[in-house]
């Protein structure tokens, strides 16, 4: 055994706010013991791993592997995999990646993580603030404020141009591309800012640009994207029809055209383009085609579609990305649960209405 393990259990007994008596305790073992483990005097008993492991919240695999590279595996998963992160794993995540950032070969990886560890914050504070709005809109249905809580929380859509414009963005993204010509995926997010403030023109002009660069499936996609905005569907579907036709060997078109049926209530064909797109999508897969297959499939009545839907979903997570386990597997399996029961209580309601 490496050396290692001394500042892994010391690192991890400190993150979970162990005194070194209470994780002795826990273990069966003297609290001497514990402290010559973390001055590297002795090693825990081999047999003692499984368990220290699951009170530390690490694998026995991560007890010995190097330091630095551990904890950025365990803030990743934490982000990916955990809906809510208690306050300590947040302080020592915060912690930790503020440090590395410090240092110059970590300073790129650490500076994403953070900025992703705060999305998460952001988020789960958002969900708080809407079970909230939904206690306080029983209480004082009427009261506007209760409604535009719970509507910020859900991201949802606000008339009002002054605080739903894209100026911000927008600038940002018009500085960006000065900066980095070459960069396609600047100009994506600056068209779609664009596109959803009206502003078309300038769209046109960053889409040709963009295209200068490479032409990719995203050219045909953005002239459609900017004639629906602009005019209507019937417009725009030759640039998508197109797009799926010139560029149909990439699963990335089938799902733009997808996400375009399903906003315009299209709901089989965007079914029938995300389940094309599941079928060319190779290893490591993600998870957005089926996801939105089963959302739509509850939407048109197919509760049965959308559970085989969710467990693709989940058979993805565990082979492509080895999530067996936490809140994102056992959501969607929860989903699944959930129609399932709904689906065989619709089934027993209708042949009693038979008889």
């Amino acid at each position: 055994m490496e050396n290692n393990i001394a500042k892994q259990i010391r690192t991890h007994r400190l993150r979970c706010n162990l005194t070194q008596e209470k994780l002795a305790e826990a273990l069966n073992v003297s609290s001497q013991a514990v402290s010559k483990w973390e001055n590297g005097l002795s090693y825990p008993d081999i047999t003692l791993l499984p368990e220290l492991s699951s009170i530390l919240g690490i694998t026995v695999d991560a007890l010995f592997a190097s330091g630095e590279e551990t904890h950025f595996q365990r803030i990743e998963r934490m982000i990916e995999n955990d809906v809510v992160l208690s306050r300590e794993d947040f302080d020592y995540a915060e912690r930790f990646l503020k440090e590395a950032s410090l240092e110059l070969n970590n300073r790129g990886r650490s500076l994403t993580m953070l900025g992703e560890l705060y999305n998460h914050r952001a988020r789960m504070y958002r969900n708080k603030a809407a079970e909230i709005a939904k206690q306080a809109l029983e209480i004082e249905p009427e009261r506007h404020n209760n409604h535009a809580i719970f509507c910020e929380a859900m991201d949802g859509v606000f008339i009002d141009w002054s605080i739903t414009n894209h100026m911000r963005i927008i600038d940002f993204y018009k500085d960006y591309i000065k900066k980095n010509p070459h960069d396609r995926a600047g100009y994506m997010w600056l068209i779609d800012n664009l596109v959803a403030d009206g502003r078309f023109a300038e769209a046109e002009e960053a889409v040709e640009a963009m295209r200068r660069i490479k032409d990719t499936y995203h050219y045909l996609f953005y002239k459609g994207y900017i004639a629906w905005h602009k005019a209507d569907l019937r417009s725009a579907m030759p640039y998508f029809d197109e797009m799926v036709e010139k560029f149909g060997d990439d699963w990335h078109a089938w799902t733009e055209r997808g996400n375009i049926f399903a906003k315009n209530g299209m709901y089989e064909k965007a079914i029938a383009d995300f389940q094309k797109a599941a079928t060319l999508e190779v290893s490591p897969r993600f998870t957005d085609n089926y996801d939105s297959i089963a959302q739509l499939s509850v939407l048109i009545g197919d509760k049965n579609g959308a559970v085989e839907a969710y467990e693709k979903v989940v058979e993805i997570l565990r082979e492509d990305w080895n999530m067996q386990e936490g809140e994102t597997v056992s959501g969607y399996l929860k989903n699944i649960e959930k129609l399932k029961k709904e689906s065989y209580t619709n089934h027993q309601l209708k042949c009693s209405k038979a008889f």
